[in-house]
């Protein structure tokens, strides 16, 4: 059978398991699977060999119903864990097994959760995409992270393997936050795509507070911070702070008002740090989004102020517009601050 019918055999299994032409666990003595699997190392044949797998794994989603097929499908995708490594310079390649890996997840996310022991080496593909550089197929990814700590924040407690998961995750994803050394090598439109991404990449970070608790990856986020900072100087990039900096942003919508540990650390530092207008621009930021923790600290109202008026003498706009949203904040949700400004 020449590889153009073998590809024409997969867009076809695809097309009819997602019409429901034929139910999944009817292909489990069939020669297809078999042939998908090898189809991977095959050029042409790859991208239509992951299309009918990943289909396959859909319709496989009512797992009771289906286990004698998955108990065909998961160890074999878990075998392609090692091709990541393998194959890690072709980035077609890397989408392929990303998409395929996220969607065994995804789907079989009870099982792994239950079983661990067994399943755990599909939980660690996934993280070796996630940490892959490049940012349009970490997002791929996103979704299973989102399922897998749905499941396990609903929990009183975490096993220790995936409070480490989920630990590395978020280092990974603060690294993936970082600006390039040089944005002149980004096109406009890259850079805004980039911006944009980032946000994208602040649910991930949320997903690992509902995980991990928002007090610890906020100390994990500080901790990063301060061990750049006592590089010194002249060898710390702007970079590194402003990084761990956006992620205490977007983590800010879960904290906890009556947290006495975390928060108190991140506002006494930040009117420690290098005067970098990206910099300011992110800690103004933090400022605007724990107003309300704030109000309940009033002692911390003057020092915040302090920061903020100096924002206004920056002659960098965005600087200026930060400091703008942070003083709005800051009045919105603030009694004293809002009193303050009413008497004058």
């Amino acid at each position: 059978m020449t590889n153009a019918i073998k590809k024409q055999l997969f867009d076809c299994a695809k097309s009819w398991l997602n019409a429901g032409e034929f139910s999944p666990h009817s292909l489990v003595n069939t020669s297809l699977i078999k042939s998908a699997f090898e189809a991977l190392d095959v050029e042409e044949l790859f991208d239509s060999a992951i299309e009918v797998l990943c289909e396959l794994v859909h319709e496989t989603q009512e797992i009771h119903e289906n286990i004698e097929i998955i108990g065909v499908l998961l160890p074999q995708i878990i075998n392609l864990k090692p091709r990541i490594k393998r194959d890690w310079g072709d980035e077609e390649t890397i989408r392929g097994y990303a998409r395929l890996f996220s969607e065994a997840g995804e789907t079989y996310r009870v099982l792994l959760v239950d079983d661990p022991k067994t399943y755990y080496p599909l939980i660690e593909a996934i993280g070796e995409c996630s940490a892959y550089p490049d940012l349009d197929i970490v997002p791929i990814t996103f979704p299973f992270w989102m399922r897998l700590a749905g499941i396990l924040g609903k929990r009183a407690t975490v096993l220790p393997l995936f409070q480490t998961t989920f630990e590395t995750l978020m280092g990974v994803i603060i690294k993936h936050l970082h600006f390039p050394a040089d944005m002149s090598t980004l096109t406009g439109q890259e850079a805004d795509n980039f911006r944009s991404f980032r946000h994208v990449m602040g649910d991930t970070l949320k997903d690992c507070c509902a995980v991990l608790r928002t007090k610890n990856c906020l100390l994990a986020a500080y901790e990063m911070i301060t061990s750049a900072l006592a590089k010194g100087p002249n060898f710390v990039t702007w970079q590194e702070i402003e990084a761990p900096l956006f992620a205490m942003r977007s983590m800010g919508a879960e904290i906890d008002n009556g947290d006495e540990v975390a928060v108190p650390k991140i506002l006494d530092l930040i009117p420690q740090l290098p005067s970098h207008p990206r910099v300011q621009y992110a800690s103004l930021l933090i400022i605007a989004r724990y107003t309300e923790w704030i109000n309940l600290h009033p002692n911390y109202i003057p020092i915040q102020l302090q920061y903020v008026s100096a924002g206004f003498d920056n002659s960098d706009s965005e600087v200026n517009a930060a400091a703008g949203q942070a003083l709005k904040y800051l009045c919105q949700d603030c009694k004293q601050v809002r009193n303050l400004f009413l008497w004058y």
